[in-house]
């Protein structure tokens, strides 16, 4: 709602401290329960609610309830993370099941391949990778390591770790249509 007398910026900057120093940890909370435990969407999301609030001050509008503005805007975006989180899940293939996803796009193919021929791809597919490429590999899909002992083992953060997985991810599946659904 538009407010003939606009609010000052120094009234705006204040009530959005107040705001922030009340509401953050609460909102925070509430958000990491909506994202199943997920830290930074929880973060981003909590973010983007204040980020709205204080576009939403400096316009010059008013906001009667700044608890549940917050509320209905952390939600609004928490609901999107998890539709976003969902259409990335169903894009990442996890290295495992390339080799089985490359078959499976051609069903004559899948009639043709025995035990031996389907672990040749497998192998074939790896082959390709860097060796820094086969070690995170190994650390992950065959020893089952979890990514902060990955991070560590290899020197870097959590996050560099996570990052460097899903480019393996995203390569392997480069890779797997570029052989044309795993055909040989």
């Amino acid at each position: 709602m538009k407010d003939d007398n606009r609010i000052s910026a120094k009234a705006s900057d204040q009530l959005l401290s107040e705001c922030f120093r009340e509401y953050r940890l609460k909102l925070y909370r509430y958000c990491l329960a909506r994202l199943d435990g997920a830290r930074e969407d929880a973060d981003d999301c909590v973010q983007d609610a204040f980020l709205t609030l204080q576009k939403t001050l400096a316009a010059g509008e008013t906001v009667a309830h700044p608890q549940a503005f917050l509320y209905r805007t952390a939600e609004n975006f928490v609901k999107r993370r998890k539709e976003a989180n969902a259409k990335a899940a169903l894009r990442t293939v996890p290295l495992d099941d390339a080799a089985e996803l490359a078959v499976q796009i051609d069903p004559d193919y899948l009639n043709a391949v025995d035990e031996t021929d389907y672990d040749r791809l497998a192998v074939q597919l790896i082959e390709t990778l860097s060796e820094d490429e086969k070690t995170l590999y190994r650390l992950r899909y065959r020893e089952k390591k979890a990514v902060e002992e990955i991070a560590a083992l290899l020197g870097v953060t959590p996050a560099a770790a996570s990052m460097r997985l899903l480019r393996l991810r995203d390569k392997v599946k480069r890779k797997v249509y570029e052989k044309g659904g795993g055909l040989p």
